[in-house]
């Protein structure tokens, strides 16, 4: 069975869906016409990746200012995470032990939506492999199979009703797809130094740098913010459309100014305090 008809039997199922969507969405779609799109297609809720960025980078801070012994290497790209655990096992342990957004996200859902099934959607074919190690998230779908669902439904990119995602709003975390977005929106200037931080994507420089690990560390830095799709989770193989990277950062950046903007006041902005009581810890 592929995964779009799994979604379809997910979406004619008796429990309600809730799809979350990366925020790399906006290199592929328009916003709002996309919560539309997906509440025609059959979705309850839709709910943007934001909260679960913002989880990720507080729980990453927590170690990365707890312990300087290592070089901490982020671990929400799930290809990075799988090059790691085959072919570096032995870096395991430098992968901050932190549930990614799509991870996080999902813990979240659970909790605000506990009778819902969860989706996620993104650029992301490695994502398929998280989703089954992630107790809640039922399917992981890339832009081009929801494009091809969207098609097959014929709904189109009209505006029928403006309509917002629900609930766990976070302005400033609509970057964490861009490359670095990671590290500039971990708020880390008092735990750790701009040298201290490397910044890198695309695989082949990933390998370089895996391979240049000594002793549980890379050179002089404390953090590497790294992915390994080119341009980061934007040129990941599972986008639709053929805009350059910059292109595509463009739209990232214009969508979080304008969210920051004129969307302030939508929804519940998500905070610490609504989820306190989750662990986003996780193993590898």
């Amino acid at each position: 069975m592929s995964d779009i008809n799994r979604l379809e039997k997910l979406l004619k199922g008796k429990d309600p869906v809730v799809c979350m969507l990366a925020p790399s969405f906006i290199a592929d779609f328009d916003y709002p016409e996309i919560v539309w799109q997906l509440k025609k297609l059959g979705f309850d809720k839709v709910v943007e990746l934001t909260f679960g960025a913002k989880m990720t980078n507080i729980f990453s801070h927590k170690y990365i200012k707890s312990d300087k012994s290592k070089t901490w290497i982020a671990s929400p790209c799930p290809t990075l995470v799988q090059l790691i655990r085959t072919k570096f096992p032995h870096l395991k342990e430098n992968l901050l032990p932190v549930h990614s957004p799509m991870g996080c996200m999902s813990l979240i859902c659970k909790k605000f939506f506990p009778r819902h099934k969860y989706v996620f959607v993104g650029p992301c074919l490695t994502k398929k492999v998280e989703a089954l190690e992630l107790p809640y998230v039922e399917l992981a779908l890339t832009f081009r199979e929801l494009e091809e669902k969207l098609r097959k439904e014929g709904i189109d990119k009209v505006r029928k009703r403006k309509l917002t995602f629900d609930k766990f709003y976070n302005d400033y975390t609509k970057i964490f797809p861009l490359a670095g977005g990671m590290a500039d929106t971990l708020h880390s200037a008092r735990i750790i130094k701009d040298s201290e931080i490397l910044v890198s994507d695309g695989v082949d420089e990933v390998m370089k740098i895996l391979k240049g690990f000594k002793n549980g560390k890379y050179k002089k830095y404390r953090f590497l913010d790294v992915l390994a799709c080119s341009g980061g989770c934007i040129g990941g193989p599972g986008m639709t459309t053929t805009r350059s990277v910059d292109e595509k950062r463009e739209r990232v950046i214009k969508y979080r100014d304008f969210a920051r903007n004129c969307e302030k006041d939508l929804g519940r902005r998500g905070k610490i305090v609504h989820v306190e009581e989750i662990d986003f810890t996780r193993k590898f």
